[in-house]
């Protein structure tokens, strides 16, 4: 409660917390009977209370995401390190080594720490595990559901939606901004704590790492990730009765299965794809020089009278996976898991994937030139990323896009390189991976083993040259599994050799590092989200154009939306951001499953 309220007045709070009830009775994404822990914690008297739901069983002590008497209270959600939890056992979230030791904890968390008299929110540096606040008149609210707290801010059975956040959203997929598509809810600063107590009703610390450590060499950080990896990887998947890792074409899943070889977890490998695709044909190289077992999962496809195949897609059934999962934050271009299932147990089965990899490459910072890495050449970079979509808005959308991130812009300006990677870490992984990952711990654990809190703390404090060019990323590969980073990628190459022959690496081996591309496979490079037939193409329109009151033509250009949906300047991404932004406003992610979705044919190219 705020500090206006005289101690001992609980009504605010009572009410409060009663809406909060209501509201995460809506949007919690599992159905009641998943629900393993429904607590409510409020100490009489005092001016905070806690309310946390999880449909996760209990496992391992890291996980259980509650610690707690009468004196103090705290709550988490994602990966914590063990060797946070004797601290939080006996420590008081107010004392400077507590909250030094949450500021650089090992794991991938977002935490709450309560007494009855104060509340501390703390996130990570790379906030993949997300945390939103709002107010009300009487009360501060923080939540990892931005929806929930959406309605308890407007007292209303459904969502209030913000014409900024819908620009956000489709600018780049997902939001970008500490806007949410949620009017009035805030997300957290990444590596923040979030402070209500006596003294503040709010108050926000910038924890956030930002100077480079001037006396770190680059051989020290690389070895410093590299062994930050492989303890991660025993951290994650030790125990575990099935690992499974994704392996595509490209560089972070690979960093993942040479983590994992290295730290001797035993896993399968698997590509998602047809039998013909660049992905898998890369994938199986892989596994084959790590010594793993392989699987491709291939799509599921019909075949007709005429010997055509096809997959059959059901984007109402994906989108309303996706958003119910994510809490009305994701993009149904990602295909999320089905939130009705039950809770798969770490101690049953890990599944890792690449996620977060881009830090370790540098984020933005990667696509600097090592002899061109200024102001001009920053911008210009970042420019064409973040509005990528940046034509469909309305001139007036667009012009309150530059200016949401206008911050973030001038830190590029001032420094280029830190800038850029920075903006990918608040902006980027820090969105798309919190939406993301809540919808896949939705219905596994979290195991996202290339976003480590202390591992990103080392690499934002990481020299310049560290950051350009994929240098740190290709260093730290070779560290784990020498050779690995050497096998050619699909349709890809090192940003440090890309235009020819590098001394920072083997220049003499550079042609056998050439990648491999497939073209003359029809089907090597087919995905269905990505292909664009005239059915999907008019469902698509017809849901995103035919309702002329959607909030959404507040900061569209409905022309620019019709040109790109009739193929003449299709963009995949964009079409399923558009229709993924309908259906939450439509709000039938709130109810349940769709019982007879469309379904939609996508022809499968000839082999």
């Amino acid at each position: 409660m705020k500090n206006h309220v005289a101690r001992g007045d609980m009504g605010p709070l009572k009410r409060v917390m009663s809406r909060a009830v209501i509201a995460l009775d809506t949007v919690t994404p599992w159905p009641s009977e998943h629900t393993i822990v429904d607590l409510r914690w409020t100490p009489n008297p005092g001016r905070v209370g806690i309310l946390m739901r999880s449909n996760e069983p209990e496992s391992t002590e890291t996980r259980l995401g509650w610690i707690g008497n009468k004196a103090r209270a705290w709550a988490w959600t994602g990966v914590l390190g063990e060797d946070l939890l004797p601290l939080l056992r006996g420590g008081d979230h107010t004392k400077p080594l507590v909250a030094d030791a949450v500021d650089d904890g090992i794991g991938s968390f977002a935490m709450v720490g309560a007494t009855p008299d104060s509340l501390r929110v703390f996130t990570n540096v790379h906030r993949s595990e997300a945390m939103y606040y709002t107010e009300v008149d009487d009360v501060v609210l923080f939540s990892n559901s931005a929806a929930a707290l959406n309605l308890v801010r407007h007292d209303s059975a459904t969502p209030v939606y913000s014409p900024l956040g819908l620009a956000g959203a489709i600018v780049h997929g997902l939001p970008v901004t500490s806007s949410t598509v949620f009017a009035d809810v805030q997300i957290a600063p990444p590596g923040s704590r979030i402070v209500s107590d006596s003294t503040h009703d709010l108050r926000v610390e910038d924890r956030y790492v930002w100077q480079a450590d001037a006396d770190a060499s680059f051989d020290e950080v690389a070895s410093a990730i590299a062994d930050s990896l492989v303890t991660y990887a025993k951290t994650l998947a030790g125990g575990a009765e099935k690992v499974i890792a994704a392996i595509t074409g490209g560089k972070d899943s690979r960093l993942v299965v040479s983590a994992l070889t290295a730290a001797g977890v035993p896993f399968l490998a698997y590509t998602n794809g047809l039998d013909e695709s660049g992905e898998v044909h890369v994938g199986r190289q892989v596994a084959a020089l790590i010594g793993a077992e392989h699987r491709t999962n291939r799509p599921a496809m019909t075949t007709a009278p005429s010997g055509k195949s096809f997959v059959a897609a059901q984007p109402e059934l994906q989108a309303w996976m996706t958003l119910r999962s994510t809490g009305g934050l994701g993009n149904a271009f990602t295909t999320l898991p089905d939130p009705a299932k039950a809770h798969v147990l770490i101690t049953k089965s890990v599944n890792l994937g690449g996620q977060g990899g881009e830090i370790i490459r540098g984020g933005w910072a990667r696509s600097l030139a090592a002899n061109d890495h200024g102001r001009d050449s920053a911008l210009q970079l970042i420019r064409k990323s973040w509005f990528n979509n940046g034509d469909l808005l309305s001139p007036l959308a667009r012009e309150a896009m530059h200016l949401d991130l206008a911050g973030s812009l001038a830190r590029i300006g001032d420094a280029p390189v830190r800038g850029m990677l920075d903006a990918y870490v608040r902006n980027r992984t820090g969105r798309w991976l919190a939406t993301m990952r809540h919808g896949e711990s939705v219905v596994a654990p979290h195991a996202t083993l290339l976003i480590n809190n202390r591992m990103v703390r080392r690499i934002l404090a990481a020299p310049d040259e560290t950051l350009i060019e994929e240098r740190l990323a290709h260093r730290v590969m070779n560290t784990i599994v020498p050779g690995i980073a050497d096998l050619p990628f699909f349709r890809d190459r090192w940003t440090f050799e890309a235009k020819g022959p590098s001394t920072f690496h083997d220049p003499e081996g550079w042609a056998g590092r050439n990648p491999y591309t497939a073209t003359d496979v029809p089907r090597a490079n087919f995905n269905w989200r990505v292909a664009y037939t005239p059915a999907l193409a008019d469902y698509f329109t017809s849901y995103v154009l035919d309702n002329d009151s959607s909030l959404l033509f507040d900061v569209l250009d409905r022309k620019a939306v019709e040109k790109m949906l009739s193929g003449s300047r299709y963009r995949a991404p964009a079409a399923w951001a558009l229709f993924s932004a309908q259906y939450t406003l439509n709000n039938g992610w709130l109810g349940g499953r769709p019982e007879s979705p469309d379904t939609i044919q996508i022809e499968v190219p000839q082999a």
